[in-house]
């Protein structure tokens, strides 16, 4: 073991005296989480919001029943909902003839999004049969579309709950289940007026603790792929060669390197936590848990890159994924921006990337969800890191002999 800890130190030692090494490893992160979360932070910071305008084209012709009054499922979601106290606080809805010039008001940029509710919708609920409300949105706002979307996805949650009451108890018992939930409240005092969505625990968190995190966990991936690169130039250099001429066996060469990849990874994700606590004042929650979330991270980003390294064969290839996979990385698992503004299909997709679950685990400790959030996101990275991390030394090893 002793040579196992001799590699690893010499990796920890090398990267310390490089100072290309360091400028990316903490430099760089240490920038951009300020610049990020001074300028984006407003996002996620409790910042108001305007007024907006949402027009709403309601063709529902209602529903007649022969016991009770009928069911006009669209007067409930233009009058009701988006006429509640609750929504006006942030949006003016306005009645429109036609889709076609609701959409024409989005277009122009005199209204975020435009609803559509089709002419047999509460019949079609009534029914039991499958309908939609059409929404029309500008990209240009998407924190705005976002409530919006929040409003008639929580209208048409509600209502779906109507269309199974009605397969089941009939139109009757369906209508007046209906009419009370569909004019529940939708919207509450914590997502309007203000946006506080980064973090499902007590607190909202700041724009600079959500890039301290995310700055951190990039940096982290990008540096575990230099990693990878580093190994392939052993390969090609000669360094390996040298090293298995000594009386050291390959699987002591790949565990070391393994080990020094970590030590690295570890090294860098403190001094960040650290560096973000003392200098902008980051509070990143109890330390145990995000230590412990700190070590889940390395493991998975070192498993990924030993992988990598056991697989590629090009360093030049490998140097640059670094920023590519990265960049991509943050992106797609919202380190660059919040994971609410995103499409659904894209959300799920998030779910795939470790990014995604370092960010949730790390947020979830800054708004106090509790160590008992750390469940999950603790045993994906782990098995993640676990998982390849084993497949990736095996072949690692295997190449080296």
């Amino acid at each position: 073991m002793r040579k196992v800890y001799v590699i690893a130190a010499n990796s920890l030692t090398r990267s310390a005296r490089d100072r290309r090494s360091l400028i990316m490893l903490l430099v760089m992160p240490l920038v951009l989480i300020a610049i990020l979360g001074i300028t984006l932070g407003n996002m996620m910071s409790g910042g108001k919001i305007s007024t907006f305008r949402v027009v709403v084209v309601n063709r529902d012709q209602g529903a007649a029943l022969p016991a009770g009054p009928g069911l006009n499922l669209g007067k409930t979601l233009a009058e009701d909902v988006f006429g509640s106290a609750e929504a006006r606080r942030v949006m003016v809805a306005a009645p429109a003839a036609d889709f076609e010039s609701a959409q024409a008001e989005v277009t122009a940029g005199r209204a975020v999004a435009a609803v559509y509710v089709p002419p047999t919708y509460s019949a079609d609920i009534l029914a039991g049969r499958t309908t939609r409300i059409q929404v029309v949105t500008d990209p240009g706002q998407p924190t705005l579309a976002h409530i919006v979307m929040q409003v008639v996805g929580g209208f048409a949650d509600q209502v779906s709950f109507g269309n199974l009451a009605a397969r089941a108890l009939g139109p009757d018992q369906a209508r007046q289940l209906l009419t009370a939930r569909a004019k529940s409240p939708l919207l509450d005092e914590k997502s309007l007026p203000r946006l506080q969505e980064v973090s499902s625990g007590a607190r909202p968190v700041s724009g600079l603790q959500y890039y301290a995190a995310a700055m951190a966990i990039m940096f982290m991936v990008m540096t575990a792929f230099t990693r990878a690169r580093d190994i392939l130039q052993e390969r090609q250099g000669g360094t390996l060669s040298r090293m298995l001429a000594t009386p050291t066996s390959s699987r002591q060469i790949a565990a070391g390197q393994i080990l020094g990849s970590m030590v690295v990874l570890l090294a860098q994700f403190l001094v960040l936590m650290l560096g973000t606590h003392f200098f902008y004042g980051v509070y990143w929650g109890p330390w145990i848990p995000v230590l412990a979330l700190g070590l889940a991270f390395t493991l998975a980003s070192t498993g990924i890159a030993t992988l990598t390294a056991a697989y590629a064969r090009d360093p030049h290839v490998v140097d640059l994924a670094v920023g590519l996979a990265g960049n991509i990385f943050a992106v797609l698992s919202g380190g660059m921006f919040p994971l609410y503004l995103f499409p659904p299909g894209l959300q799920a997709v998030a779910r795939l990337i470790p990014n995604y679950w370092g960010l949730k685990g790390f947020l979830d400790q800054m708004g106090g969800v509790g160590p008992g959030g750390l469940t999950l996101p603790l045993l994906v990275l782990a098995v993640t890191g676990l998982a390849t991390g084993l497949l990736g030394a095996r072949r690692l090893a295997a190449r080296e002999v």
